[in-house]
């Protein structure tokens, strides 16, 4: 019984750990976490940006992703035209409105990444007078 256990120890316990960490570390490394933002979180701004672009560490899929863009009152002041860059897939553009007013600004993110899983958050911008 005891060559059994030295067995396991020197020839399936390696390798199992080895197999296990693959498992667990890869669904980490699957989820498109946000790498950058412009404007940037807490960016005070003295003209409104045309757009919000959003970097991620992977492509994510837009049909299935949502970003949204709202101001101090609560009101959405996005296009609604979230779409992938064409030369970098992980780079997400966002229209904004025309004439945006002074204030205060909160982007919403929900990102589904190409295995499926989401990842989500939110920055906020200013605009000054």
């Amino acid at each position: 019984m005891a060559w059994r256990t030295a067995i396991f120890r020197r020839r399936v316990h390696p390798g199992l750990t080895v197999f296990l960490s693959l498992v667990l570390v890869t669904p980490i490394w699957a989820h498109s976490s946000l790498d950058r933002c412009e404007p940037k979180n807490g960016a005070v701004l003295k003209q409104a940006p045309p757009e919000i672009r959003m970097w991620f560490a992977e492509p994510i899929k837009t049909g299935l992703s949502t970003i949204e863009v709202r101001d101090a009152a609560g009101k959405q002041v996005d296009k609604h035209d979230l779409r992938a860059d064409e030369k970098t897939p992980a780079l997400v553009h966002l229209s904004l409105v025309a004439g945006l007013a002074p204030g205060s600004y909160t982007v919403t993110w929900s990102a589904v990444a190409q295995d499926l899983h989401v990842g989500k958050g939110h920055l906020t911008f200013r605009l000054l007078p």
